[in-house]
């Protein structure tokens, strides 16, 4: 094709499954890192509300316990926004080796190709 500079060659769906395969694993990586920084924070969440407990410091303390509610609805979120990435990952997995079926056993059908 003349115009195939222009534009790039087209990606045949074996290279869009992988590509997607890829910026979904890439997106769990992320969720797990950043997952794991919202845990660390409310380890030390916790610890500075017994700190402050102990100082006696209670609207401090109302306020930091509100806080860790909210950082453990985030952690929550982020376990189920990594298992429905995940789910999406099965998915294209599952297509991705019922293409190869096709291509190996039926390689006739142009459409798969």
């Amino acid at each position: 094709m003349p115009l195939e500079f222009l534009f790039g060659r087209r990606m045949t769906p074996e290279e869009m499954l992988r590509k997607n395969q890829r910026a979904l694993n890439k997106a769990m990586r992320d969720l797990d890192r950043e997952r794991g920084k919202m845990e660390a924070q409310e380890k030390k969440l916790i610890n500075d509300i017994k700190k402050m407990a102990k100082d006696g410091q209670m609207d401090a303390v109302k306020v930091m316990a509100l806080d860790l509610v909210r950082t453990r609805r985030y952690v929550k979120k982020f376990i189920m926004m990594r298992a429905n990435i995940q789910a999406v990952s099965l998915k294209i997995q599952t297509l991705r080796s019922v293409l190869r079926y096709r291509l190996r056993y039926f390689p006739q059908c142009s459409r798969y190709a």
